[in-house]
């Protein structure tokens, strides 16, 4: 995957920036002086003390300290690999870290409270497919984990509150996606016409979206008519399909991480 700065529905966060600090707000860049990495409250602007930060596929972790400061060490990155951050009380955040280089520039990451009517899914990373996929596809390099199959599903109450509300599924970060506007963008190194179908997202059966692009702070809009109130509702997510021609079904192999459900 190339170097992207963009702010469109895909809102993939990657720093480039040499002299400066990035500032990540849930999908929002800003540049600043800053001479450290740190996590800090969104609205005290205050530093998170003992926030986890790691990187699951380099099987990496560290905590902020009292005043939300964190280092990183050496680590060797070749292609887009998500970085996780956690704290009790707040809403789980993930970014995608394009390389090696962009450790090097220190970041400022703020995180959000939890609310009451949020509904975490799922905080760890899951990869889904077939195990089968080409070194170019994207992140190739950096998938560690075995396929649990070629879709995840997840049980969960809604209130009739959430009724009354807009509801989103929000993927925190994703990466492996080799869709065919994937491919136009750069996101992976795949020869040919070869390219997958989009991972398509359904809400109690019935499909509400689908998934193009890799990168983070991506928001699927459940409609409300299909929301069981104070009863089971069901997300599933289906990874997509290698659209040449073949004797046998070929899955995209992705990894996704921080999957919630988000009312405004």
């Amino acid at each position: 995957m190339k170097t992207f700065s963009i702010f469109f529905t895909t809102l993939i966060l990657f720093a480039n920036l040499s002299a400066n600090a990035t500032t990540f707000t849930g999908g929002v860049t800003k540049v600043g002086q800053q001479d450290s990495n740190q996590v800090v409250d969104a609205q005290t602007k205050k530093g998170v003390e003992f926030a986890k930060i790691s990187i699951p596929q380099k099987n990496y972790r560290t905590y902020t300290d009292g005043n939300g400061n964190f280092q990183l060490d050496n680590i060797k990155i070749t292609q887009p690999t998500i970085m996780n951050i956690e704290k009790e009380g707040y809403r789980p955040f993930s970014l995608t870290i394009n390389n090696g280089e962009s450790l090097n520039n220190p970041m400022k990451v703020e995180i959000v409270k939890s609310e009451s009517a949020d509904i975490s899914l799922d905080s760890d990373i899951i990869h889904l497919g077939d195990n089968s996929y080409s070194k170019n596809s994207a992140n190739a390099d950096e998938f560690r984990l075995q396929s649990s199959g070629p879709y995840y599903s997840k049980d969960f109450i809604m209130t009739n509150n959430a009724k009354r509300s807009a509801n989103y599924l929000v993927i925190g970060s994703i990466v492996g996606l080799d869709t065919k506007l994937a491919k136009a963008m750069g996101q992976n190194r795949i020869k040919g016409g070869a390219y997958s179908s989009p991972a398509e997202i359904y809400f109690n059966g019935r499909k509400i979206g689908e998934l193009q692009v890799n990168g983070d702070g991506q928001r699927i809009k459940i409609p409300n008519s299909l929301i069981v109130a104070d009863s089971k509702n069901q997300i599933t997510i289906k990874t997509g399909q290698n659209m040449m021609p073949s004797d046998h079904i070929d899955y995209d192999d992705i990894e996704i991480m921080n999957l919630s459900i988000l009312s405004e």
